[in-house]
């Protein structure tokens, strides 16, 4: 399925709480008096609040838009102030205090709060609260909640989602990604993320993998976080992660050595480096064990190919180069 264009929409959640008169308060400032009572006491206006959001479709926002709640309050009464806020379950996304300004020609006044763009799982709502005044009574409204929808990508995607994904790619250490579209290097990561947590090895990115790199997981784990600069091969998992400070720094698609010439297993150091082309395709080569290194190579498949060298994208293959160091350690594991 393809980018989608969502088109905003509105879903409204209104409460009108009239509230009894209270005992006077301090006025506002710019505070519009009631009615004169008897006696020439002083009686509060009502506060009768809408609430509704724009931004929404079928009643959710899309990853990475943002959404705007517009409330009302009436009568309009000049000096009033609220709070808004947008909150996440828990944890409060944004929050404002502004004043209830006045609409002309009627009866009522105004509030509205935009959100940032949304990322994080969750559900969402809206709330505002109005406290008593000498002038008006207070009130409050809430929203429903609302949740985020993940998009479908696939390759030759373009536009804002498309980078928001690359970001959260770049952010779990998949290297590299192409920005606002999805090309090459935007696939072979989806590839190294699909590897990582055991999905079909496809170019594609689902609403699931969206979501998952929203929350923030989905990265690959190193064997050896003690172990400094150094580079991990995950057999089973067909990625390269060159790692430091105890974590991925960057995770490639590779792969390694087929059945009948398995790359071989161990702590290995990186002792040679071969830049440009050799005589039979290797590209850029750093050498860990005798014979083997890892290297570009014209075909990387999704699954063991090599006769035991690590194979690596040619595109990636110069950043790998220049990253690692000679006497840097070099993990195969399985």
């Amino acid at each position: 399925m393809k980018h989608l264009h969502l088109a905003a929409g509105m879903l409204a959640a209104t409460a009108m709480l009239v509230f009894p008169a209270l005992a006077p308060a301090q006025d506002a400032p710019g505070g519009g008096g009631g009615q004169g009572g008897e006696g020439g006491g002083q009686t509060q206006a009502p506060a009768r609040i809408k609430l509704k959001i724009k931004g929404l479709k079928n009643g959710r926002a899309k990853v990475g838009d943002r959404v705007q709640a517009i409330a009302t309050v009436s009568p309009f009464v000049g000096g009033q102030r609220v709070e808004i806020r947008l909150g996440n379950g828990g944890d409060t996304v944004v929050k404002r205090t502004p004043f209830v300004r006045g609409v002309k020609g009627r009866d009522f006044g105004r509030v509205k709060l935009r959100s940032k763009p949304l990322v994080d799982p969750g559900r969402y709502r809206v709330r505002l609260t109005k406290p008593p005044t000498a002038a008006q009574a207070g009130g409050a409204a809430k929203s429903k909640k609302f949740k985020l929808k993940y998009v479908d990508l696939d390759p030759g995607d373009r536009g804002p989602a498309v980078e928001l994904f690359n970001d959260l790619l770049r952010r779990q250490d998949y290297y590299d990604t192409d920005k606002h579209r999805y090309g090459s290097h935007t696939e072979r990561a989806v590839m190294a993320f699909r590897k990582v947590n055991g999905m079909a090895r496809t170019w594609n990115a689902t609403p699931g993998i969206f979501k998952t790199l929203a929350e923030g997981k989905g990265g690959f784990k190193i064997k050896y976080p003690n172990a400094g600069k150094h580079v991990e091969v995950d057999i089973s998992k067909q990625v390269m992660a060159l790692s430091a400070h105890g974590k991925a720094q960057y995770v490639f698609h590779i792969a390694t050595g087929a059945a009948a010439t398995p790359s071989d297993q161990g702590a290995f150091t990186f002792y040679r480096k071969d830049p440009g082309f050799n005589s039979i395709g290797m590209y850029y080569s750093i050498y860990y064990n005798r014979g083997e290194a890892t290297h570009g190579y014209h075909s990387v498949p999704p699954y063991p190919a090599s006769h035991g060298c690590i194979r690596n994208p040619i595109p990636d293959s110069i950043f790998i180069y220049n990253w690692i160091d000679l006497g840097d350690k070099m993990f195969v594991y399985n």
